[in-house]
């Protein structure tokens, strides 16, 4: 039986923990929280923090495996360690560069001719300075060359004054110090999955993508398959594959994030690791046919991956709408957890708190997922459902709902 290592073991990796066991891996899932969900699933558990590489790789040093995943952006410069020592299929020097720095990344499709928001590189202790770079296109989007993912950080701001003060109030999410500022682009924006076995990029899902009203960073639906996405299949797909091969891919997935501008695609960025939540599975196989864990475990284990479709369905990921207040009570949502077409629902917001405000992805309120035969239904439906919870707040400690 072959082993698999999975860094990462929250609640929405547990589905594809358990789909791998059922392609026949041993799963070892490695996460730095002692009462991480994996550890309940997995066949063995590893606590380690897998952003230290050394203690990571020396935790592992008496396993046996075959193959690495990361399954976030902290868990890809291990991922691509190990599996260097230990000769393993996974992503080159080069490639992990790109995938953990921004700045590199940037650099590598500019270099390589590839379409992508014209940009500036500077630093946090630059800008906090007054030490501006030559730039003088607003607004503009300022990014971390490296926070981990989900939108941590990230902002649009209308000149150097906005940007100083924003930065001081996200500052500790710039991991390494580094500062992407790009030209701001409207048009439709879209996520790809796209897995590298032996160099050769295939192309699984896209999605197209919703941010909240009046907020440019953060998503609130995501549909699968994309129609918009998918109406420009022949040419996203043209663009992501050359950017695989301006990245010198190897053998691992990706989860690109474009958009599209007058019909133009251009690259925005990339994680080596599939996509968040629960885009790795079961989002994937049932918006597209594709066992997506099962590939992702033959291609990092040396096997060969079956590309072979099943049956799909249309997919809408709905997040709840944001509030403001102390949430007093949660009404209607225990009700749609039990509905057959509710592939998930997750509710983060706690009764007694103040509700969540969006500042990145990771402070969304919860969400549904929902199945259906057409895309027009499934959004209709998760439109329904998410209008049939009811938040009830006070205006702050104290007050009465």
């Amino acid at each position: 039986m072959k082993a698999v290592v999975l860094l990462g073991g929250n609640q929405m990796a547990c589905p594809a923990i358990t789909r791998i066991q059922q392609h026949g891996f041993h799963v070892v899932a490695v996460d730095g929280s002692a009462e991480a969900p994996a550890r309940h699933i997995a066949d063995r558990f590893v606590q380690q923090n897998f952003s230290d590489v050394a203690a990571t790789s020396a935790a592992l040093a008496g396993i046996e495996f075959d193959g690495i995943i990361p399954l976030n952006d902290f868990a890809v410069r291990a991922a691509s360690t190990i599996a260097s020592e230990r000769g393993l299929p996974g992503w080159n020097e080069f490639a992990e560069f790109c995938f953990t720095s921004k700045v590199a990344m940037k650099r590598c499709w500019v270099e390589s001719g590839l379409p992508t928001p014209r940009c500036v590189f500077s630093t946090v202790a630059q800008l906090v300075a007054g030490q501006f770079p030559q730039w003088e296109s607003w607004p503009a989007v300022v990014k971390p060359a490296f926070s981990g993912g989900g939108s941590r950080g990230v902002f649009v701001a209308h000149g150097w004054d906005e940007v100083q003060g924003r930065l001081s109030e996200v500052a500790n999410t710039y991991l390494d110090g580094d500062v992407v500022i790009e030209e701001f682009v409207k048009g439709t924006e879209h996520t790809l999955e796209v897995l590298v076995c032996r160099g050769s990029p295939t192309l699984l899902s896209i999605s197209d993508k919703e941010n909240y009203p009046g907020n440019d960073t953060v998503v609130q639906k995501l549909h699968f398959p994309g129609p918009i996405g998918h109406s420009y299949r022949a040419t996203l797909e043209r663009l992501v594959f050359a950017a695989c091969a301006a990245m010198r891919l190897t053998d691992g997935t990706t989860h690109f994030e474009v958009l599209i501008r007058n019909g133009e695609p251009v690259l925005l960025e990339v994680g080596g690791r599939p996509g968040g939540g629960l885009n790795f599975h079961p989002i994937c196989e049932i918006s597209t046919g594709y066992d997506y864990p099962g590939l992702l475990a033959a291609t990092l284990t040396g096997g060969v991956p079956d590309f072979t479709r099943q049956p799909a369905e249309h997919l809408v990921w709905h997040y709840f709408p944001r509030g403001e207040g102390v949430l007093r009570a949660i009404n209607g949502f225990s009700a749609i957890k039990g509905q057959p077409d509710v592939v998930d629902a997750e509710m983060y917001e706690q009764v007694g708190k103040a509700r969540l405000d969006l500042r990145n992805d990771l402070a969304r309120p919860g969400y549904v997922l929902v199945r259906s035969k057409s895309a027009a239904e499934a959004r209709d439906r998760a439109e329904r459902l998410v209008d049939s919870v009811q938040f009830v707040t006070a205006d702050k400690e104290g007050d009465k709902p």
